[in-house]
């Protein structure tokens, strides 16, 4: 028996059975019969890429739905296809439409040996009418592979829930593992087409080989004679080739064990999300999670209309199955993996494994009486402890992970924000600022407000951090983050200037000289503090030039790198900066989680950086 750390999913009984492990190997060494396991010893015991895209580990939900090009709301219509297929022949209608427009160079699907699925690779039109009807057992993506090392480079993926969230984590891995990819022992990584589209199909669980055989041999069926499976309301139905149908009660069939612990229903991670539930008979349910997913109202003639509150039904069920499963287990002392937290920002795990739920921090660090109450009510609650943060926001820590979600959403309740973790725009920091502190020269928390607004858990290669100082005094020290903003007066002396010299006094950077009745200021050396303007008791100083200096690509951590200043901008400009400067920064990037944006200006050229940057704010 070889030492492979997904034991601890596959021995538990937590496996989704997704294979999703079997096909990034680089080394091949992953079996997979119904659950997988080592075909021989694995270097690293299992320390890689199969334990990183487990969707039994973590789902990477959060970080998936900000960069996926999810709509805020999916949007729910039912139709059919022009090919006889499950319920209407979407899917299949729909993978057609991809390989005639060029979209795809070929699909992923399952095909069929007697009804026992089996993963496929097909770039023929007919060959994707002929796998057009569903199973219910356990099937593979092992093609996905096949297809990588065929040269095939875009494919769309039919997949089930579990398989669709796997393959997800792998479009994303570098964001969610913080490593590119495993190597293997010949020195490259698995090579795998371009998922462009994710088809997910509705589902309750994958039935036990076995469990429909003994269904089957009830009415002496074969598989070799049957049509079709179908399930609805609660029943399974065999159909024949010779038309017959016979059905079952569902719970006369055994769901594999993995199955219990799972919460999705209707593929939530998907593009597209298929199936019957919902829509009148001979029709499919659609669900367009995504941009790229508008791409089947080309395809197909979908209306509106769809049953929500038999698909709600249907979620729910499954909800209740997967509690009941949880609290099984937590009676008998059984692993629970708690892989559904990650679909919530802010979520972290502490050394003695329990949790901490950070609160995306208030703009400036400014919170109400009332709501610093609700945190501590809400810590209370969960026997939880305080820590805020150096960028002024608050962490929840020792939470359960039993608790994590019910917490999370009490916090969402009462309009907290969990997240400012991970490869994304974190909060915002700021000084006081004007009408605050004596020095500020701007309204910080007004522009971190705004900022906020704009980019609050924007994605981004890595950490991305902002710091907008009130004044020159750089207190948030806006030099040592991604992007630094200085509020800046710059002084002109004007006629009512008599030399009296308090400007020089109260200068601490000795940029102001004074000769007979008039000052003069070295602008070689003045920072734009303000200060000698408002300290001067004649007013013979005024504002020559005010706004907001800017510095990019700095950080701090183990190396101390600091910002390259841009110069003076107005406050308008500031948007079109940021949203510019992460923009090229995703562009360039070759190792997401591991490069900052100073490593990255470096590595293509400050300069070079910088320029597109500006190209992209005209455009």
């Amino acid at each position: 028996m070889y030492q492979w750390k997904l034991r601890e999913i596959v021995d538990n009984s937590l496996c989704a059975s997704c294979s999703t492990c079997a096909i990034v190997c680089p080394n091949n060494i992953v079996a997979f019969d119904g659950v997988p396991r080592l075909k021989e010893e694995c270097l690293r015991k299992g320390h890689g890429m199969c334990y990183d895209v487990c969707p039994r580990v973590s789902s990477g939900g959060y970080q998936i739905r900000i960069r996926g090009g999810f709509k805020e709301r999916e949007e729910y219509y039912y139709g059919r296809g022009d090919v006889e297929g499950q319920d209407g022949g979407v899917v299949t209608t729909f993978l057609k439409y991809l390989l005639k427009e060029n979209k795809i160079d070929g699909a992923v699907v399952v095909g069929d040996e007697c009804w026992k699925p089996v993963s496929m690779v097909v770039q023929d039109l007919g060959d994707i009418e002929r796998c057009a009807k569903s199973k219910y057992t356990i099937s593979t993506l092992d093609a996905l592979r096949t297809a990588g090392e065929m040269g095939i480079e875009k494919v769309a993926v039919v997949g089930l829930p579990c398989q669709i969230s796997g393959l997800r984590k792998i479009q994303y891995f570098p964001y969610l593992a913080k490593y590119n990819g495993e190597i293997g022992r010949d020195g490259r990584m698995v090579k795998l087409p371009e998922m462009i589209y994710l088809i997910g199909l509705f589902c309750m669980g994958k039935f036990k080989e076995e469990s429909i055989d003994k269904v089957l041999e009830k009415s002496n069926l074969r598989r070799e004679d049957i049509d079709k499976f179908q399930i609805k309301e609660g029943m399974f139905t065999v159909v024949t080739k010779e038309g017959e149908s016979y059905t079952f009660p569902l719970k006369e069939l055994e769901y594999w064990e993995g199955c219990k612990i799972c919460r999705d229903f209707d593929a939530t991670m998907a593009d597209v999300s298929v199936g019957s539930v919902g829509s009148p008979e001979g029709h499919s349910t659609v669900v367009i999670r995504t941009e790229r997913g508008e791409d089947i109202k080309e395809a197909v003639e979908l209306r509106e209309g769809v049953d929500v509150k038999a698909i709600e039904r249907m979620r729910d069920l499954k909800m209740k199955r997967f509690k009941r499963e949880i609290e099984e287990r937590r009676k008998k002392g059984m692993k629970i993996s708690y892989y559904w937290i990650t679909d919530y920002g802010g979520v972290g795990k502490r050394a003695d494994n329990t949790n901490f739920i950070r609160i995306r921090g208030k703009p400036c660090g400014w919170y109400s009486i009332e709501e610093i109450r609700e945190i501590l009510e809400i810590a209370e609650m969960y026997g939880g402890r305080i820590k805020l943060t150096d960028r002024g926001a608050f962490e929840i820590h020792s939470i359960h992970p039993i608790d994590v979600e019910d917490m999370v959403l009490e916090l969402h309740r009462r309009g907290f924000v969990t997240g400012s973790e991970g490869p994304l725009v974190r909060t915002v920091l700021g000084c006081p600022g004007g009408g605050n502190c004596s020095s500020g020269l701007i309204d910080t928390r007004e522009l971190c407000r705004a900022i906020e607004e704009r980019f609050r858990e924007y994605p981004a290669p890595y950490k991305f951090k902002i710091a907008v100082s009130g004044c020159p005094n750089k207190c948030v020290r806006p030099q040592i983050h991604d992007i630094g903003i200085v509020g800046v007066q710059y002084p002109l002396t004007n006629e009512n200037c008599n030399g009296c010299g308090r400007c020089a006094d109260i200068c601490k950077v000795e940029a102001i000289d004074v000769r007979g009745e008039t000052s003069y200021t070295n602008y070689n050396l003045c920072i734009g503090c303000g200060k000698c303007i408002k300290g001067c008791p004649n007013e013979g100083r005024e504002i020559k030039e005010n706004g907001f200096m800017v510095y990019v690509g700095g950080k701090s951590g183990r190396e101390v790198v600091y910002g390259v200043p841009i110069g003076l901008i107005e406050r308008e400009e500031i948007f079109k900066l940021i949203e510019g400067v992460l923009k090229v920064y995703s562009k360039y990037v070759e190792k997401p989680q591991r490069e900052r944006l100073c490593a990255v200006m470096k590595r293509v050229g400050v300069g070079m950086f910088l320029e597109e940057v500006k190209r992209e704010i005209k455009e």
